[in-house]
């Protein structure tokens, strides 16, 4: 156990930083003693790294917060991709130290201009960005994240992991078609065609993953409505709409 004295030494993060994360849900610790003061365990420290981490490379808190909710598998996943930027960096940073090396021995060339070009670094950083608010979709995926099809089921896990490593781009794809397809269809109605091509198309998604039957795909619908609060901070109104367009075609 660590106190948040103890943290805030380890990691550099202020003590109202701490009580912040607390207070949004993104760090609560493990304990609070009687007199208030926090305590954080071994698992608090490798959540907040992940939060630092992620921070490094730009994402909101919000989002950070919606990835942490991925099981740790995918989450493992997203951080092999996430690494190419700072090997990015470390490449440069290597460059600039050569750079150095060679003017203290009078011996600039123009071609170390571009040791200070950070425009590929940029380029990267902003895919992973991306690819991360595709995943998350605003929250749109966080109900399937949290249901008993996910949490309970190694196999989703371990086939969303597979993909994730082999073709990132296809799942993004997969996860973006998905979630335009639901925005479009919340503007004519959860009885609509476009509606009833969204479900569809949501069913087909899962089963990329794993067989869905339709007392599943339901208990999905209804993990909706247990997330509302929540999606509704995102998306005013998804969580019904997504639970009555389900309903609708398997009541």
């Amino acid at each position: 156990m660590k106190s948040v004295n103890e943290v805030c030494k380890l990691s550099g993060v202020s003590r109202r930083t701490l009580q912040y994360y607390d207070e949004i849900g993104l760090l609560p610790p493990s304990s609070v003693k009687k007199s208030g003061y926090r305590q954080y365990d071994d698992e608090n420290l490798r959540r907040l790294w992940s939060i630092l981490f992620y921070k490094e490379l730009g994402v909101s808190l919000g989002d950070i917060r919606l990835m942490l909710e991925n099981p740790k598998d995918m989450e493992k996943e997203l951080l092999r991709h996430h690494k190419q930027v700072l090997l990015e960096k470390q490449s440069q940073l290597q460059k600039l130290i050569q750079s150095v090396d060679r003017i203290l021995n009078d011996n600039f060339d123009i071609s170390m201009l571009r040791d200070f070009d950070k425009n590929r670094i940029e380029i990267i950083k902003k895919k992973y960005l991306n690819e991360i608010q595709a995943i998350m979709g605003s929250g749109f995926f966080l109900p399937l994240i949290k249901s008993d099809l996910v949490s309970q089921n190694k196999s989703f896990v371990e086939n969303a992991s597979k993909i994730m490593s082999k073709d990132l781009d296809k799942l993004i794809a997969l996860c973006s078609d998905v979630i335009q397809k639901f925005n479009k269809a919340m503007e004519d109605g959860p009885d609509s065609l476009t509606a009833k091509e969204a479900v569809a198309m949501y069913r087909e998604f899962l089963n990329v993953f794993i067989p869905c039957d339709d007392k599943a795909f339901r208990n999905i619908g209804q993990a909706y409505l247990d997330h509302k609060i929540e999606l509704d901070s995102k998306v005013p109104g998804l969580a019904e709409f997504v639970n009555a367009a389900i309903r609708h075609i398997y009541p």
